[in-house]
């Protein structure tokens, strides 16, 4: 791989990644509007099921496709992308415990699971991409 390589393919990771982020934050709003209505609707239920799906898709893309190809250019990097992978099983578990609120009908307690979730998930985001950034700096510096 080139220099140029390395510079096209972290710009392209950056941008999925800060897209990917603005959709999983649309979706975050969206479930939680849902969960502030009086009555937690079946739609409400189905809107965090997709929030759920679309996140351990985004999850699994950045713990299998881009952390390894960053790792590889970067091994220095290791460390972070290590704990933004243990940090993506921890939502996974968060997750999983809110579906069970879900199904015992503990409306209120999942609601205030979902906002906190919502905010790790933000912070998380910001650290990701300010690594991205940093990368891409980096690769652009290099050129």
């Amino acid at each position: 791989m080139s220099p140029d390589d390395g510079l096209m393919a972290g710009k392209s990771v950056e941008r999925e990644v800060l897209a990917e982020h603005r959709r999983l934050d649309a979706l975050f709003v969206e479930v939680q509007t849902a969960f502030q209505q009086p009555v937690v609707s079946e739609a409400a239920q189905e809107a965090f099921k997709e929030l759920g799906e679309a996140l351990d898709t985004h999850f699994d893309q950045e713990d299998r496709l881009y952390y390894p190809a960053i790792w590889a250019l970067r091994p220095d990097l290791k460390p972070q992308l290590h704990a933004f992978r243990e940090e993506h099983a921890e939502f996974r578990h968060e997750l999983e415990t809110i579906e069970g609120l879900l199904a015992r009908g503990e409306f209120e307690e999942a609601c205030r699971a979902i906002e906190a979730l919502s905010g790790k998930f933000g912070r998380h985001e910001v650290s990701e991409e300010a690594t991205l950034r940093s990368l891409d700096r980096e690769l652009g510096s290099s050129r």
